[in-house]
């Protein structure tokens, strides 16, 4: 039996190794690392921008982790390859943030022919169409002597993309003769740079020193210290990241809840009980009536109950008294004394004062001790007397 549960457990652990492997990280797609990101140092990532930006004192940030909203302190809008789609309502919002005097640098060169940036190119009138399939633009010139400070004259680009407006109040910037890459244009009150590459603001574009410049006198337009916000929002970053993101999205996450799942499984598969669960002896032993007298005793001397005590034993010891002569221990002390006078010779002062004793409230423990000290001495005495005339009386 033991056999074959071992072989059970073992056949378990393997179908749970099976199942990860199945539906864990090597199933997963693997990530592109060619999105421009500002957290990439990848040679098509983007964090040698960001790092630039904020070492030229501009301040510096990333659009993430919170809903998709542009204030009029934020000067420039850095929007590369969106990974995420761009709404309608983010296109317009970003739109009617330009004409109130904000700056664009929007570059895309998605491969595909629908791209995730298709509502803010139509908002802008602007599309972004491919050139060639076989045959990689290289280099392209500057089209107006527009940025000169530094002048740039020559691009490096690494696109097949290029720029087809669908409107009339454009700057050609870079590109040839109908290869227009890269554009400028005036809205409201502020500017849009559109390019249809985004290979300048990477880590290795940003290597060319014409590319550099590029960016440089894009960035002029920005005021001393102003706010750049670099667009992680459409890369994904939409929600802060939680604790159990790394748990099913990493291998090492995996590693973990299959460690888990298989020590939970061989502890429910493996463990057994030897025998009935024998109670331990102090549960199941009964405590004495003394440890109960001691107890409430305790209780009675932390509450200063002397005089319910006291009360408890001026009725007991009426009782005890009255009781070998049938007087009745409920009649008033006088009446009482009386009669147990009647009934035999007693010292009627000596009881009285007693018994006033026992009514009062003693004003410490060791009056309540002498009182009842008191009253059990005279119930001995009196038991003493009555014994030699029952002995004469047998």
């Amino acid at each position: 039996m033991t056999r074959v549960r071992d072989l059970l457990i073992i056949a378990g652990l393997f179908g749970v190794l099976a199942g990860f492997v199945v539906i864990g990280p090597g199933r997963a797609p693997p990530q592109t690392p060619n999105v421009p990101s500002t957290y990439s140092s990848a040679p098509d990532g983007a964090l040698a921008l960001y790092e630039w930006v904020r070492a030229m004192g501009y301040d510096a940030r990333r659009l993430e982790y919170r809903p998709f909203e542009l204030t009029d302190d934020d000067a420039v809008l850095v929007m590369l390859s969106p990974s995420e789609a761009i709404s309608r309502a983010h296109a317009r919002d970003i739109l009617e943030w330009v004409e109130r005097g904000g700056t664009l640098i929007f570059a895309d060169d998605a491969p595909t022919v629908f791209s995730q940036s298709d509502a803010l190119l139509e908002a802008l009138k602007m599309r972004i169409t491919v050139l060639t399939d076989t045959q990689m633009i290289e280099r392209v010139p500057a089209l107006q002597p527009v940025f000169d400070q530094p002048p740039v004259r020559e691009l490096t680009v690494r696109t097949r993309r290029t720029l087809t407006p669908q409107r009339d109040d454009y700057a050609p910037l870079f590109g040839a003769p109908g290869q227009m890459l890269i554009a400028g244009m005036r809205i409201g009150n502020g500017y849009v740079y559109i390019s249809a590459t985004a290979h300048p603001f990477t880590n290795v574009g940003l290597r060319d020193p014409q590319n550099a410049a590029l960016a440089l006198n894009m960035l002029r337009r920005a005021p001393p210290g102003g706010r750049i916000l670099f667009d992680e929002y459409h890369h994904g970053l939409t929600a802060p990241p939680s604790a159990t993101d790394g748990l099913l999205t990493t291998p090492w996450g995996w590693a973990g809840v299959y460690v888990a799942t298989a020590t939970a499984l061989f502890l429910l598969l493996g463990g057994r009980r030897f025998g009935r669960a024998v109670p331990l002896r102090e549960e199941t032993a009964r405590r004495s009536s003394a440890e109960y007298l001691d107890s409430m005793a305790d209780l009675y001397q932390r509450g200063g109950k002397r005089r319910y005590m006291l009360q408890h034993f001026y009725a007991d010891f009426k009782r005890r008294l009255a009781k070998p002569y049938g007087v009745n221990p409920q009649l008033e002390d006088r009446e009482f004394v009386y009669q147990m006078a009647r009934a035999r010779p007693i010292n009627e002062a000596a009881l009285l004062a007693l018994l006033a004793q026992l009514r009062a409230t003693p004003a410490s423990d060791a009056d309540l001790l002498r009182v009842v000290a008191a009253a059990d001495a005279f119930i001995d005495a009196q038991m003493q007397e009555r014994q030699p005339r029952a002995n004469v009386e047998v």
